[in-house]
């Protein structure tokens, strides 16, 4: 697994693994195929190419260019990664045939006439130009013929030494130098021009200034406050931290003139360390992390209060991440609308508990995984209930519905179960004839990492590491059926005293849709039949839920679409 940081003036990117050391720079020439015009990264219009023509340096690298209509072009778009900056083109030309202008363009809008003639000449323009542009060459009259060879776009007002580029814009150098730590920890950040790395003891290295490449051996500090060993080193605000076993310890840039930049930040270390390196997420100006602390077995789940931590799990969150081994764990983040999730899958479980820190309220979501048996439907009622016989359904059992019709295909929670019936959330056309309905089993979600970029969120899948799109109205489609579970504490409303429940109402985004509701009044050891609540109803909720001394609520949503609950309102008799 990779830890990246970028530096903030965009000129390095800094990977790593645990073991060795990468830095990614974009090359000086920004043009792919930079001397293979005959390459689909050139566009060409009006115009044709021959190969194998002798270029500058009396090798076969050139190319004619020939205009079979006017105003033809040889054009390469290019996404620059930076603002506003002056971007020099050059190009060697040589005249072959011909008299008609012949012209350059750093962004395929504004093009500079070039004299030529019939010997080889490097030519370049220049123009402030952000975004994307489209560089290359226009010959203005048909039938015009000139070589071509070695282009170069590049950042600057002048041409540099021409570098030939083919299929990549940047390169990936490992680090050489043998300062740079053998053994590290997750995470890496990048603080004020320097690239930091932490060690299993819990040293923390930099890297020379705006220099990914280079390492001192003595420019490094380590554990200040309890010498227990690293597993995880992140940045929050101007701060490194130094997540440890136990504790945790921050560091500010005090600027000191020999060995690390790096100071203690004071009356900041606390006594919680933690349990899964694998569980830490940089999310949203701050950290969440599974917590742990040296007295006893007890982990949790926090995130950074400022330089404070802050518990967000619940008894329910914890009772599973304190029995599940921690072998593999995943960690992901996604801002979809305006609620910040942090996911966190437990593969021992087979569980992925998320974070609302809108709603403040945690879900599983869950993937469905087919058994491969189809029980067959003979017959759906406008009102959702399903004729199968001997189905073997239980209350709350997950289905896909095929081969029906339209109203109800797709995916259902079997509820109202009989021996040969059970009934779906859809109404509609009442069907008959041969259909089928396959049960499905829960495991978790399976996405290993998250990321941004262009304004959408992507989710990498933890087999086959595709990268789907999360947003507001997709979660992650493409990998297959989602179902998520949001479980509430218990509440007993500080008594004990047997209290009768007159309606629970679930509060969140109007849909197209059904959610399930059921309750418990003995955390989750027995559970009362799923109810259906009609999310697009002006009050979505069901009423006539008995008497409870104590009780919590699930609710199932079983649809590849967004379900944002902000909380479950009851009423009822105290």
């Amino acid at each position: 697994m990779y830890d990246s940081v970028i530096s903030t003036d965009m000129t390095q990117l800094f990977l790593k693994t645990k073991t060795a050391g990468y830095y990614m720079t974009l090359n000086a020439n920004q043009l792919l195929y930079s001397q293979l015009f005959s390459n689909a990264a050139w566009v060409k219009t009006n115009c044709t190419l021959t190969a194998g023509q002798t270029d500058p340096n009396a090798g076969t690298e050139a190319f004619t260019l020939t205009a079979t209509g006017a105003n033809a072009t040889m054009l390469q778009s290019v996404v620059l990664t930076d603002g506003t900056l002056n971007r020099t083109l050059s190009i060697y030309l040589k005249r072959k045939t011909g008299t008609g202008a012949i012209s350059i363009t750093v962004d395929g809008v504004t093009y500079s006439v070039e004299t030529t003639s019939g010997a080889w000449a490097r030519y370049d323009t220049t123009l402030a130009a952000s975004g994307t542009v489209t560089a290359g060459i226009k010959i203005a009259t048909s039938g015009d013929e000139m070589y071509v060879a070695w282009a170069q776009l590049e950042d600057g007002g002048t041409a540099s030494t021409y570098a030939t580029n083919t299929a990549n814009r940047y390169t990936v150098t490992q680090i050489t130098d043998a300062d740079y730590p053998s053994n590290t920890t997750r995470g890496c950040a990048y603080l004020d021009g320097r690239f930091f790395v932490m060690t299993p003891e819990a040293e923390i290295y930099q890297s020379a200034l705006e220099n990914a490449a280079s390492w001192a051996a003595l420019d490094f500090i380590g554990s200040q406050n309890d010498p227990d060993g690293g597993v995880y080193l992140a940045k929050v605000q101007n701060y490194i931290m130094s997540l440890k076993e136990w504790s945790t310890e921050f560091f500010y840039d005090a600027a000191n003139a020999t060995g690390s930049i790096l100071s203690p930040v004071q009356n900041s270390a606390f006594q919680i360390g933690c349990a899964s390196e694998d569980s830490v997420k940089e999310m949203a100006g701050t950290v969440v992390w599974m917590g742990r602390t040296k007295e006893g077995f007890g982990r949790g789940i926090f995130r950074l209060n400022g330089t404070a931590p802050e518990k967000i799990s619940t008894q329910m969150v914890e009772k599973i991440i304190n029995a599940d081994s921690l072998a593999t764990v995943y960690s992901w983040a996604a801002n979809v609308g305006s609620h910040m999730l942090y996911g966190l899958t437990l593969t021992n479980t087979g569980v992925t508990l998320v974070y609302d820190f809108s709603s403040q309220l945690w879900a599983f979501f869950t993937y469905l995984v087919s058994s491969g048996v189809n029980k067959t439907i003979t017959a759906i009622s406008t009102a959702g209930v399903v004729t199968a016989t001997a189905h073997g359904y239980s209350d709350g059992d997950i289905v896909l519905i095929a081969s029906t019709n339209s109203d109800f295909n797709g995916w259902h929670v079997a509820t109202d179960v009989s021996t040969n019936a059970f009934t779906i959330q859809a109404t509609g056309t009442a069907f008959s004839g041969s259909g089928t309905a396959t049960k499905h089993t829960e495991s978790y979600f399976p996405v290993s990492a998250s990321i941004a970029s262009g304004g959408k969120q992507y989710m990498q899948h933890a087999t086959s590491g595709a990268l789907y799109e999360f947003s507001q109205s997709v979660y992650v489609d493409p990998i297959g059926a989602i179902a998520a579970r949001v479980r509430t504490p218990k509440a007993d409303f500080d008594n004990a005293k047997w209290k009768t429940l007159a309606s629970a109402e679930l509060i969140g985004d109007k849909i197209n849709s059904v959610a399930l509701l059921r309750h418990s009044s003995d955390d989750y050891a027995t559970n009362s039949d799923f109810r259906p609540v009609d999310m697009d109803a002006n009050r979505s909720r069901v009423r006539r839920l008995g008497k409870f001394s104590r009780r919590s609520f699930e609710v199932l949503h079983v649809k590849n679409a967004l379900l944002r609950l902000e909380a479950i309102e009851i009423e009822g008799a105290m």
